[in-house]
């Protein structure tokens, strides 16, 4: 199937080619490429399709769920919103129940949504005092074992966890041969211990600020270690809330293009009403766009990548021609996946924003799954 994707590349309009889901031309399409071909003009911005490597849920459904109906709710709110590509993320749970989330994936032989990555396990391996909303009774120390079990279970990509416990130095070694990514969060790590674990292969730290040490002066910890360290990429939730504007520029400053990636961090709440929703085993309260436990603890959040990419924009965070690393290339790249790229040999994942920034068009796969 042939499908020819029109609108603006920087200040040209093209057209992006693709063969079965696969992007074969970029340019002006020729009388043959457009015979047979699906013509969709989306009169936009076009950009690489989103790629989020953190989300709990969306639409109602939470990962947790432990469903491919859960799932492709999740895949298709999210959709909506110009992401093309996700990594399910769970949270710290039993055994049973996280292996029994791992074990609900099957592929699809249709699929509505956003493609569907894998899994990223956000614990149970972190540290009890910076779990934030993560239940204390399922946090636990790091187990080699217990991780090769979620792997034999499904598609584990990503395990974030605290590089200072007991048994991490294994447990990270385990990753690493199993081909999951290390990323470090929820953690009381110091800045010795964060480098020795991004020594040992971890790549990325999760939510960078939050559920770890701040930028103190004598005391850098997990946060300094990870903007320090030239190769390990960094997670951000631009909502607002997550991080200041004025921390974000300097993570951006210090980082780079190429060393940022936005993450939602999205619960079920997204494109839902405000109220009560259950998540990571208890009530969380939806009020004025936030998500929070009812001691105030955040809870994720009801982020969406279009919106984190409209913050960023107006807090001058980064700019137009930085969007295209910060919200798809830079965590395609972390995952080998060959993505985030509109050039020819990489996924046709495309979305199409409007002069305001809002999402008109998103494509997977060649395939139009959302139009405004």
């Amino acid at each position: 199937m042939r499908v020819v994707i029109r609108g603006l590349l920087g200040d040209e309009w093209k057209d992006v080619i693709a063969e079965d889901g696969w992007i074969t031309d970029v340019g002006e399409a020729k009388m043959g490429q457009l015979t047979g071909a699906r013509l969709i003009d989306t009169g936009a911005h076009l950009f690489p399709g989103f790629v989020d490597v953190h989300v709990h849920g969306g639409g109602g459904a939470d990962v947790m769920d432990a469903s491919m109906d859960a799932f492709e709710q999740i895949a298709t709110t999210h959709a909506r919103h110009g992401t093309t590509a996700l990594v399910l993320t769970t949270v710290a749970a039993s055994r049973e129940a996280t292996s029994a989330t791992l074990s609900a994936w099957r592929k699809p032989a249709e699929w509505r949504g956003a493609d569907v990555l894998g899994f990223h396990l956000e614990g149970p391996f972190i540290h009890p005092e910076r779990r934030g909303a993560h239940p204390a009774e399922h946090v636990r120390t790091p187990s080699p074992e217990e991780l090769r079990a979620y792997a034999r279970a499904g598609p584990v990509r990503i395990l974030t966890m605290a590089p200072e416990l007991p048994g991490a130095d294994e447990t990270l070694l385990t990753a690493r041969d199993l081909g999951i990514l290390v990323s470090l969060g929820h953690s009381a790590a110091t800045y010795g211990e964060a480098m020795r674990a991004f020594d040992l292969g971890a790549k990325s730290a999760t939510h960078l600020f939050n559920a770890m040490e701040g930028l103190h002066h004598r005391r850098p910890g997990l946060a300094a270690a990870a903007l320090d360290r030239a190769d390990a990429m960094v997670e951000l939730i631009l909502d607002g809330v997550h991080v200041h504007p004025a921390l974000a520029r300097l993570a951006m400053r210090i980082k780079g293009r190429h060393g940022v990636m936005l993450v939602t961090d999205a619960v079920s709440v997204v494109d839902m009403p405000e109220g009560r929703y259950g998540f990571a085993g208890s009530e969380v309260v939806y009020e004025d766009g936030v998500v929070r436990r009812p001691d105030g603890t955040l809870a994720g959040s009801a982020l969406t990548m279009e919106r984190a990419v409209q913050m960023g924009l107006a807090h001058h965070v980064f700019l137009p021609r930085d969007v295209p690393y910060v919200a798809a290339a830079n965590a395609a790249r972390l995952l080998g996946e060959r993505r985030g790229r509109i050039e020819p040999g990489y996924r046709a994942d495309l979305v199409a924003l409007s002069e305001a920034g809002a999402v008109t068009h998103t494509i997977v796969g060649g395939r139009l799954v959302h139009s405004a």
